[in-house]
């Protein structure tokens, strides 16, 4: 495939997400969606898989289309641009993901499919109470009762996509220097799933597990084993987030440009000033160069002679780059629209939630900076905070 039939495919995935939303993607439906139990409306998610969403980033042999990073990068930022509510990228990138990488022959067969046609979804439990989002800290232990079969104790926060998933894949320690990689049922005895609502409205859970019996070991490695693959999925779905947060700041640009196009003092409108305008082309170019990182760093991830270390430390300066400027945005958006930016229902304001969510799911900037410097000096990888 030549690079204009990349670039054809990944501008109608573009057109097809922004189709979706300008149809009735509004805020009735994202308001539904919110305050749905689950972040996540059976509905929409039907939908999402009607479109094909949901099959891209699988596998062809798994019924999905097997979809590059920069083709799902197309997807969610379209999503991020029309504020959709759904946990597309902590489900259908990361937790599938993830499970297509390790599952085999009959789970394999029962999951995957049903992902795809929208059926059933898997959300990855990565970060432990205290440990911010460092998805190498583990403490939560798996041991083999007389039966041969794993009990899992420990606890499980801020599962992206938690609220409401049929399933959890979550690493566990065997015992020392061993570690295991685990597919719990939602509804497995002695695990708790509790909700909670994220800032902008989102949806994730926090897990207790009390002698959770774990039918499906998917892995077995040593930590260093388990950590590189949990490293690969956390890199796609880092990166999509990035994508995602980039549509939400050309949202929150365009929404702004929009109110300063209209909104008028001492009898003209706020754009014709220059400063305002120096400051908007100043965000501009802050988004073109986020989105630039991103797509970089995609392409890197969807290059099977990419090494592991050339795949973080895109990563790394791919997630630096959009928190910062999602940062940036997200005050300039408020400062430029006045105290209206901070409410509920000025227009701008539920892409100031996002962005401010954004600026830290998945680890800040200057983790992901520290990270960055690390493998630049051929250290070990900095511990997301």
């Amino acid at each position: 495939m030549n690079d204009t039939s990349i670039e054809d495919t990944q501008r109608m995935l573009s057109d097809s997400v922004r189709d979706y939303v300008q149809r009735g993607y509004g805020v009735a439906i994202r308001d539904a969606s919110i305050a749905h139990q689950h972040g996540c409306t059976p509905a929409r998610w039907a939908e999402f898989a009607e479109l094909g969403w949901l099959a891209l980033p699988l596998p062809e042999q798994d019924e999905g289309l097997g979809g590059s990073m920069a083709e799902i990068c197309a997807v969610v930022e379209g999503m991020g641009r029309g504020l959709v509510n759904e946990p597309f990228v902590p489900c259908a990138v990361l937790g599938a993901g993830l499970l297509s990488d390790v599952a085999t022959g009959s789970l394999r067969a029962h999951w995957l499919p049903r992902i795809a046609q929208g059926k059933a979804r898997v959300a990855c439990a990565l970060w432990e109470p205290g440990a911010g989002f460092d998805h190498r800290a583990v403490s939560t232990t798996a041991q083999a009762n007389a039966n041969s079969v794993y009990l899992l104790q420990g606890a499980k926060a801020l599962v992206p996509g938690g609220a409401g998933a049929d399933a959890y894949l979550l690493a566990a320690a065997l015992r020392p220097g061993t570690w295991g990689l685990f597919l719990v049922p939602a509804d497995a005895p002695g695990l708790t799933a509790t909700t909670r609502s994220w800032y902008d409205g989102q949806k994730a859970a926090e897990l207790q597990m009390s002698a959770v019996p774990a039918a499906d070991l998917l892995q077995v490695g040593s930590e260093a084993d388990i950590v590189a693959l949990l490293d690969r999925a956390v890199d796609r779905a880092v990166i999509a987030h990035c994508a995602e947060s980039v549509g939400v700041m050309q949202g929150a640009f365009d929404t702004t440009l929009d109110y300063l196009k209209t909104r008028k003092q001492f009898g003209r409108v706020i754009a014709a000033n220059q400063v305002v305008q120096h400051r908007m082309v100043d965000l501009m170019v802050e988004i073109e160069a986020a989105r630039a990182l991103t797509q970089a760093a995609a392409a890197v991830l969807d290059d099977p002679m990419s090494t592991s270390t050339a795949r973080r430390r895109h990563t790394a300066a791919g997630r630096a780059c959009v928190a910062l400027a999602a940062k940036h945005v997200w005050q300039e958006s408020v400062q430029l629209h006045g105290a209206i930016g901070m409410t509920q229902e000025g227009p701008v304001g539920q892409f100031v939630k996002r962005l401010a969510t954004a600026c830290t799911v998945y680890g800040s900037a200057e983790s992901h900076l520290e990270a960055l410097a690390r493998l630049a000096l051929d250290g070990p990888p900095a511990l997301a905070a």
